[in-house]
């Protein structure tokens, strides 16, 4: 930290002398030999600078001296051209992020070298360790070291991607301190987007390897369970080469064996009686007989001594989902019933986020038995409270009626009322774009793997409604992906697998079998162990052989 401060100071005025890209020499590239690559070879991006130059060299052979062949360069010159534009936008993001990252870690460093000055290093320690669960704190606690190397340039790199895992793991642990959730979230994610944006090779960046445990440790202590198994296995895969993250992938390989066991093996020590209150525990658990019982007492509870209100009507909504999590259909009902009563009954002191939450359940519910009028109904209703304007939390409700919208077009296009379900479609594409808009100008998208599975199932809708449509939905579900994790997810997986059902409706049998050889290498490394799914794809892949 000593060293990275000190030579943080005068960066902004070295440039590239301290190992950082100069801006002004990536814009100035650009604009004189962009077309070259040369750019993005100063930056490092070998492989797509390489493919830059072909198409340029390509058209440019074309043009002189390919006969009659030349007519066929204007078709490689607007892509250049269009690359190079876009390229423009994408320097700038890059260096923007960059200067954010840098003037936070060195305000970061300062206030550790501060606390350092003023204080004796163990209470400094105590009190900058997170305040994270026991089940966590050996992950948290553990940063990557870097690789020795020669060069002072990478070496000032890695120094700045040890200080911000451990800058994020200190926000993490003050935010889940104070119970907010959201930016837990949003550093985890800032974090996993800087390192994957300055990873040429993630398979060779422990850095990186432990961004996705650190994420995948918040969304597991938030309770955000498959979201922390996706993020956990991809910690586990890239942080397995090395062995200075051994202890974090073996505790992160802890958690993920009581995601895919919950139960306690015989001869272990049972777990202390809890209260009625403490049922969140055993949501996180997934003991959910036991949790449904505690939860339902608090209810009761709450209900005798006239408890505070958005309390008793969250305590419904949990005694939901873990009804659902049991599949006792009535019970979740029961509970969903009860939430909406409540509303009724006491107007504006139920939150509408949590009315909103519980027509969604109960639409959800209908919708998986078939009943899809039923759930039409519930998610008109939902949709109805979904207020895009509220402040601060506008893109968490835009994204809240986007996943509304997209179930509701499923419920229509179950029922043949294909012009509604497009309605439903274009709706939500509307709101895609804006989000990829702000995610192009550096602002946050919220939940990019969400929003790029909503377009790769409007391209699924579109393969036999909208044909011209699939390609450019797939094409933005994997910019999006792209942008936040380079790639390497599941929703990506699922763009692939729809985009090739689509090239099988019009015959191109060899494209189809690239594609899904590309959805099943996401999928074998994303998730793992669900075996079924990548037997699902092996059996496409040699049908279409």
């Amino acid at each position: 930290m000593h060293a990275w401060a000190a030579k943080c100071r005068p960066n902004k005025a070295q440039g590239k002398r301290d190992g950082g890209k100069n801006p002004r020499w990536a814009l100035g590239l650009l604009l004189a030999v962009g077309w070259l690559g040369a750019h993005r070879f100063y930056l490092g991006r070998y492989a797509s600078a390489v493919a830059q130059l072909g198409i340029s060299v390509l058209c440019a052979a074309l043009w002189l001296w390919g006969g009659p062949l030349a007519r066929y360069a204007p078709y490689l010159l607007g892509p250049v051209v269009f690359w190079l534009l876009r390229d423009g936008f994408w320097l700038f993001d890059y260096f923007r992020v960059e200067e954010d990252m840098d003037s936070r870690l060195s305000a970061f460093a300062q206030s550790q070298l501060d606390a350092q000055a003023s204080q004796p290093a163990a209470s400094v320690q105590a009190a900058a360790a997170p305040a994270l669960a026991p089940v966590a704190q050996s992950l948290v606690a553990a940063a990557p070291l870097p690789h020795p190397k020669s060069d002072p340039a990478a070496d000032l790199q890695a120094d700045k991607k040890s200080l911000a895992i451990q800058m994020a793991q200190k926000h993490i642990g003050d935010a889940l301190a104070h119970r907010d959730i959201q930016t837990a979230h949003a550093e985890a994610d800032t974090l996993v987007r800087y390192l994957a944006q300055r990873s040429r090779k993630p398979q060779n960046d422990p850095h990186l390897a432990m961004a996705y445990l650190l994420q995948g440790m918040t969304f597991y202590q938030t309770e955000h369970l498959d979201a922390a198994r996706k993020k956990l296995q991809m910690g586990v895969h890239l942080g397995a080469a090395f062995a200075e993250l051994a202890q974090p992938v073996q505790q992160a390989q802890s958690c993920l064996q009581r995601l895919r066991a919950p139960k306690m093996a015989p001869g272990t020590t049972a777990t202390p009686a809890l209260q009625p209150g403490q049922y969140p525990l055993l949501m996180q658990a997934q003991d959910w007989a036991q949790a449904l019982t505690l939860c339902e007492q608090t209810i009761g509870l709450q209900t005798a001594q006239n408890g505070d209100l958005p309390d008793l009507a969250q305590h419904h909504l949990h005694a939901m989902e873990i009804a659902q999590h049991l599949g006792d259909t009535a019970r979740q009902r029961g509970h969903g019933q009860a939430l909406l009563a409540l509303a009724v009954r006491e107007g504006a002191a139920v939150p509408a986020t949590l009315r909103r939450q519980a027509l969604e359940r109960l639409g959800n519910g209908y919708q998986a038995e078939g009943k899809h009028r039923h759930a039409t109904q519930h998610y008109a209703q939902a949709l109805a409270l979904v207020d895009v304007r509220s402040g601060g939390n506008a893109a968490a409700q835009a994204l809240a009626l986007c996943a509304l919208l997209q179930r509701m077009a499923a419920s229509h296009a179950a029922l043949g009322e294909t012009a509604q379900a497009l309605q439903c479609w274009q709706r939500l594409a509307l709101y895609v774009d804006s989000f990829d808009r702000l995610d192009q100008q550096g602002q946050r998208m919220p939940d990019p793997e969400a929003v790029s599975g909503m377009l790769a199932d409007y391209a699924a809708f579109a393969t036999h409604h909208q044909p011209t449509q699939v390609k450019p939905l797939v094409q933005q579900a994997l910019r999006i992906q792209q942008r936040s994790c380079r790639g390497y997810s599941l929703a990506a997986a699922r763009a692939y697998e729809v985009f090739a059902d689509f090239l099988a409706a019009h015959g191109q049998t060899d494209a189809r079998r690239s594609y899904l050889k590309k959805a099943l290498l996401l999928v074998q490394i994303c998730d793992p162990d669900n075996s079924a799914h990548l037997q699902q794809l092996k059996t496409a892949i040699r049908e279409a052989a």
